[in-house]
């Protein structure tokens, strides 16, 4: 493949979703077969500590494989024709999607007189869980979180949240956030509190849950249905900062009245003992 070539299939590989580093690593072992990650930086042109990133972000979506082998790990392209078809597939669920938003957007938005709109009605537990993630996964600064246990009682969407999470604070986006930290998420909010700053939710019910990114994009969420468990499937999607910024004091105010995950990591580790 020739340098212009390259040039072309990178810039095709971003529109469709991957990032420059993602593309470069990806199809460099494409081309050149099992690689280790000195090799992967050294033919790719991707610094060595960045590597490491999108190796694991290229293996979560199935576009990359860890060999199994005791020597240094080596790593190697899922086939294209497999990735081309996910991709395909993801891109028609996101024309579903832009076509819900549209419809959602025509009939649920909060519209003031004379402005353009900048908050909408949120209505279904599905569709505000993609939108959390969407807020959170871009995230470059800061992320407030009231966590509600919507998530933290469902394995798949407590996986999701706080993996997201995890990586913000390893790529130093200020992490405040906040949840009922039981045994399951003990894990994570250990990990989350040597960099972020956690607190554990002792206030009774969560009233509300908020996921805050970069005090711009908000998602404020609802209980909808008490039984058999609460769902906080009603919300109010914001996306102007002069009405995001109060709800970011909130949760920051909200948080602060409870206990430092710290102290109750130490209380959960003295009873597991």
């Amino acid at each position: 493949m020739s340098p212009v070539e390259k040039e072309k299939v990178l810039d095709f590989m971003q529109k469709i979703g991957f990032t420059d580093y993602e593309a470069r690593v990806y199809i460099t072992l494409v081309t050149e077969g099992s690689l280790n990650p000195t090799q992967l930086s050294n033919l790719s042109g991707v610094p060595r500590p960045n590597v490491y990133a999108v190796l694991k972000k290229l293996i979560r979506k199935g576009y990359a494989e860890r060999e199994a082998v005791k020597r240094a790990p080596l790593y190697s392209a899922v086939p294209p024709d497999i990735v081309l078809a996910d991709v395909e597939k993801d891109l028609k669920n996101k024309e579903q999607y832009a076509q819900n938003l549209k419809k959602w957007f025509q009939e649920g938005q909060v519209v003031a007189p004379g402005r353009v709109p900048t908050a909408w009605l949120i209505d279904g537990e599905k569709r505000i869980n993609e939108i959390i993630e969407d807020i959170l996964q871009h995230a470059k600064n800061s992320i407030h979180s009231i966590i509600t246990p919507t998530f933290t009682k469902s394995d798949k969407e407590q996986d999701r949240i706080f993996k997201i999470l995890e990586e913000k604070v390893q790529q130093k986006v200020e992490v405040i956030a906040g949840w009922k930290i039981d045994k399951n998420t003990l894990e994570i909010a250990q990990k989350l509190s040597q960099n972020g700053t956690i607190y554990h939710w002792t206030l009774g019910e969560i009233p509300i849950g908020t996921y805050i990114a970069d005090s711009k994009d908000c998602l404020v969420t609802f209980i909808g249905k008490w039984e058999p468990l609460l769902v906080y499937d009603l919300g109010i999607w914001i996306r102007n900062p002069t009405y995001v910024r109060p709800f970011e004091y909130l949760t920051e105010r909200l948080l602060s009245l409870n206990t430092p995950a710290k102290k109750r990591i130490e209380e959960l580790t003295r009873n597991q003992k």
